[in-house]
């Protein structure tokens, strides 16, 4: 009988994560310390089950997020390789790498997108600037490119960053998340940062992969 496969079946260490750093991605769910120790530990005993009610999706997520943090590569780390030196995060290439069957577990790749983004990028040190652009991959049988993730420095809030793509103006704000359909496999944008840059520049024009996920940019500052 084949054995089932859970969306925690990647990660053999979530007895390591801090009830806390879940409750900072709960914050508004009617849940309190204990029930979430006994939900992670049910998780850790059946990885497999599948979140019931919108509540349950919500800490899954946290979970997850807090688990791909713990798995992250760390930088300074001598095996980083153009291979690749973790399942989700490929420093060299700039990839952000989705097992396809997680969608079985999270079936909004928006929302599944964005946590592999908290849990691996957010408040990870750059080492260069082309950190500022990483494709976002769903791998299966076969890999899939869905789109990108763009992340601007903002010198700081109250700033804009204005993109044009296809004709359309789009004005993100400093500290906002932000998703723009672009379903093209490729796709061009013109961008203006009115304090702050991208890839170095505080105005450009940049080609990156679309997809059925689309552009995703994080104006978050760390």
């Amino acid at each position: 009988m084949a054995q089932l496969s859970g969306l925690f079946d990647s990660f053999d260490n979530l007895d390591q994560i801090d009830i806390n750093s879940l409750l900072i991605w709960l914050k508004g769910v009617p849940i309190v310390s204990v029930q979430l120790e006994n939900y992670l530990a049910n998780k850790i005993l059946y990885p497999t089950t599948v979140p019931i009610t919108a509540i349950d999706m919500k800490i899954d997520l946290a979970i997850l997020r807090e688990a791909l943090r713990l798995n992250g590569p760390k930088i300074g780390n001598s095996e980083e390789s153009f291979l690749g030196d973790n399942p989700f995060l490929n420093t060299t290439l700039r990839k952000i790498i989705i097992p396809e069957k997680f969608l079985s577990f999270v079936p909004d790749l928006i929302n599944l997108t964005w946590a592999f983004v908290d849990g691996l990028l957010l408040n990870r040190k750059k080492k260069d600037l082309y950190e500022d652009l990483w494709t976002v991959v769903l791998s299966g049988e076969s890999d899939e490119i869905v789109g990108s993730v763009l992340l601007p420095e903002f010198s700081s809030l109250g700033e804009n960053l204005n993109i044009v793509l296809h004709s359309e103006n789009y004005q993100i704000k400093a500290g906002s998340l932000t998703r723009i359909n672009c379903s093209k496999p490729r796709c061009e944008i013109a961008y203006t940062i009115t304090s702050g840059n991208i890839l170095g520049k505080n105005a450009g024009a940049i080609e990156l992969y679309g997809g059925k996920l689309g552009l995703m940019i994080d104006g978050r500052m760390s």
